[in-house]
This record gives structure tokens, C-alpha cells and sequence, in this order.
């Protein structure tokens, strides 16, 4: 019995070390999730914040072959035209031309299916992902094995920003569940 304790305690430490070291790269690597140098068919901006990301989608369009941004993950209440045009004062010919907007998900999961399957019907083979710089990792990763489509990161921070541990190990947390169903689902 005593031997099993201690190999217990040797499983939980080393998973403890594993944890922590994983969580170390993960918080080392938000640094290096901006892209400057793109070539895309299309921006594509996950909802959050408070409308930062959605200004630099807008602010990256023309760099973009298409000429096309997509926010994906919308509240259904959210009205495109007074939002862009009103209140964050987006040129309407820009916003009527160029901007789509995704009412039907509402998680990261989600978000790629949904852009998966506005890629498809414009015929977009790659795309800027934006993002916040917490999120960018499991987006990436979720994108890359839903989306079908090339993804590019990009993600925004603020230089000043100080993120809560909880929400870091959070974030982690979810990242690493995110790869084990994908794991678990390509098993034969």
C-alpha cells in the first residue's frame, strides 16, 4: 500500500510539473501571436472586448485579396449598420461592400465551423484570424482542425494589459481539452 502512495505522489507531482510548464510556454507564447506580414483572402474577427478587434479588422480590409471581413460569433441583437457605421463610424460603402456578419455561434468551436462554412460558400482558401492575444492559441489550434482554410494569427493585446492568473490557467485549461478531443477523435 505504501508503494502505491508513493507512486500516486510521483503521478501527481510529475503532472503538477507538466501543468506548470505547459502554462509557463502558454503565457511565454501570447507575445508571439501577431502576424505583420499576411497574405489573405479574408479577415475574419472573433467578437469580444470592446470592439478593438472589429476596428482592427476593419483597419486590416484592404490588406486582405477580397476585400472581405467577417465577424464571427455575434449577439443576435447586434444591428451591423448602426454599430460600424454610427457608432464606431465605419465608412458605410465598406460596411454594405465588405463586412458579414455571423449570428450562429457561440463558442470558439463554433466560430471555426461557422467561418468554415462562409469560406466555402466565398471561396476563401485563407484567412487573418484576430483575436485577443489570451485566446489566440486554442482559436488557432480550433481553426487549423475546423476551418479548412489557411489561418493566419493575429493577435491584439495591449502593451499595459495584466492578465489574471485564473484566467490564464483558464484559457490553458480549455486549450488542452481542445486537444485532447482532437486527439481522442482522430484516434483509430
Amino acid at each position: 500500500m505504501i508503494l502505491f502512495f508513493k507512486r500516486l505522489n510521483i503521478i501527481i507531482a510529475l503532472t503538477f510539473i507538466f501543468i506548470s510548464l505547459g502554462l509557463i510556454k502558454f503565457k511565454n507564447n501570447l507575445a508571439y501571436l501577431k502576424t505583420e506580414n499576411f497574405n489573405v483572402d479574408a479577415i475574419v474577427v472573433l467578437t469580444g472586448g470592446k470592439g478593438e478587434r472589429i476596428i482592427e479588422g476593419y483597419n486590416q480590409i484592404e490588406k486582405s485579396y477580397e476585400k472581405k471581413l467577417f465577424i464571427s460569433g455575434v449577439d443576435d441583437t447586434f444591428n451591423s449598420e448602426v454599430v460600424l457605421v454610427n457608432i464606431l463610424n465605419f465608412d458605410k460603402a465598406i460596411v454594405e461592400c465588405c463586412i458579414e456578419v455571423g449570428y450562429l455561434s457561440k463558442n470558439t468551436y463554433e466560430n471555426a465551423l461557422e467561418t468554415r462554412y462562409w469560406a466555402l460558400e466565398k471561396k476563401m482558401n485563407s484567412i487573418l484570424l484576430i483575436t485577443s492575444n489570451l485566446h489566440m492559441q486554442r482559436a488557432h489550434f480550433l481553426f487549423d482542425q475546423l476551418s479548412g482554410v489557411r489561418v493566419i494569427p493575429y493577435a491584439i493585446s495591449s502593451e499595459n494589459e495584466i492578465i489574471p492568473l485564473e484566467e490564464m490557467i483558464e484559457e490553458y485549461i480549455k486549450l488542452l481539452i481542445s486537444k485532447i478531443v482532437f486527439i481522442k477523435k482522430y484516434e483509430i
